[in-house]
This record gives C-alpha cells, structure tokens and sequence, in this order.
C-alpha cells in the first residue's frame, strides 16, 4: 500500500495531468451530447405542434390549433370543455370594436 502511495505522490503532476486530460475528453464528449439532445428536443417540440395542429383539424366542430397549442406549452390540460371556452373567449374578443 505504501508503494502505491509513493508512487501516487512522487508522480502527482502526471496523475493529475492524466486526470485533467480525462476531465477534458468527458467534458467535450457531454457537450457534443448536450447538442444533440437539444436539437432533437428541438425536433419533437416541432413534431408536437404539428401532431397538435393536425388533431385539432381533425376535430369536429373546427377546432382552432393555435389554442391547443398553446394550451399545451402551457402545460393545461387540453380538454375539448377547456378549448371551446377558449375560443368562445377569443372570438369574443374578435367581435369588440377597437
């Protein structure tokens, strides 16, 4: 155990150059994976608008996608009660004179 130990200190630049070298290599590695995690969140973000946008049009009664988008980046439940209150709400709005 003690040759370890002398070992250990008595080369302590090079363990610790080796280590620095290591922090490095992760450090790079998790960035290059922190942007590829970003785009393809980016892409399922797209890809859940347009699911969003494609149900809402599919609904009947002619449900305003935009509403349920933005509903859902909200984080509200996207109930059909809670949508056509809302675009009873904003064609309301539509209707005042300004």
């Amino acid at each position: 155990m003690s040759q370890v130990i002398d070992a250990l200190t008595g080369h302590a630049a090079i363990v610790l150059a080796v280590v620095a070298i290591a922090e490095g290599v992760l450090a790079a590695w998790l960035l290059r994976r922190n942007e590829e995690l970003r785009i393809r969140l980016r892409r399922a973000g797209e890809a859940a608008d347009e699911a969003a946008r494609a149900a809402a049009l599919a609904a009947p009664g002619g449900i305003d996608p935009e509403i349920v988008i933005n509903l859902l980046r909200a984080g509200q439940a996207v109930t059909l009660e809670t949508v056509r209150e809302l675009m009873t709400q904003h064609d309301g709005l539509e209707a005042v004179p300004r």
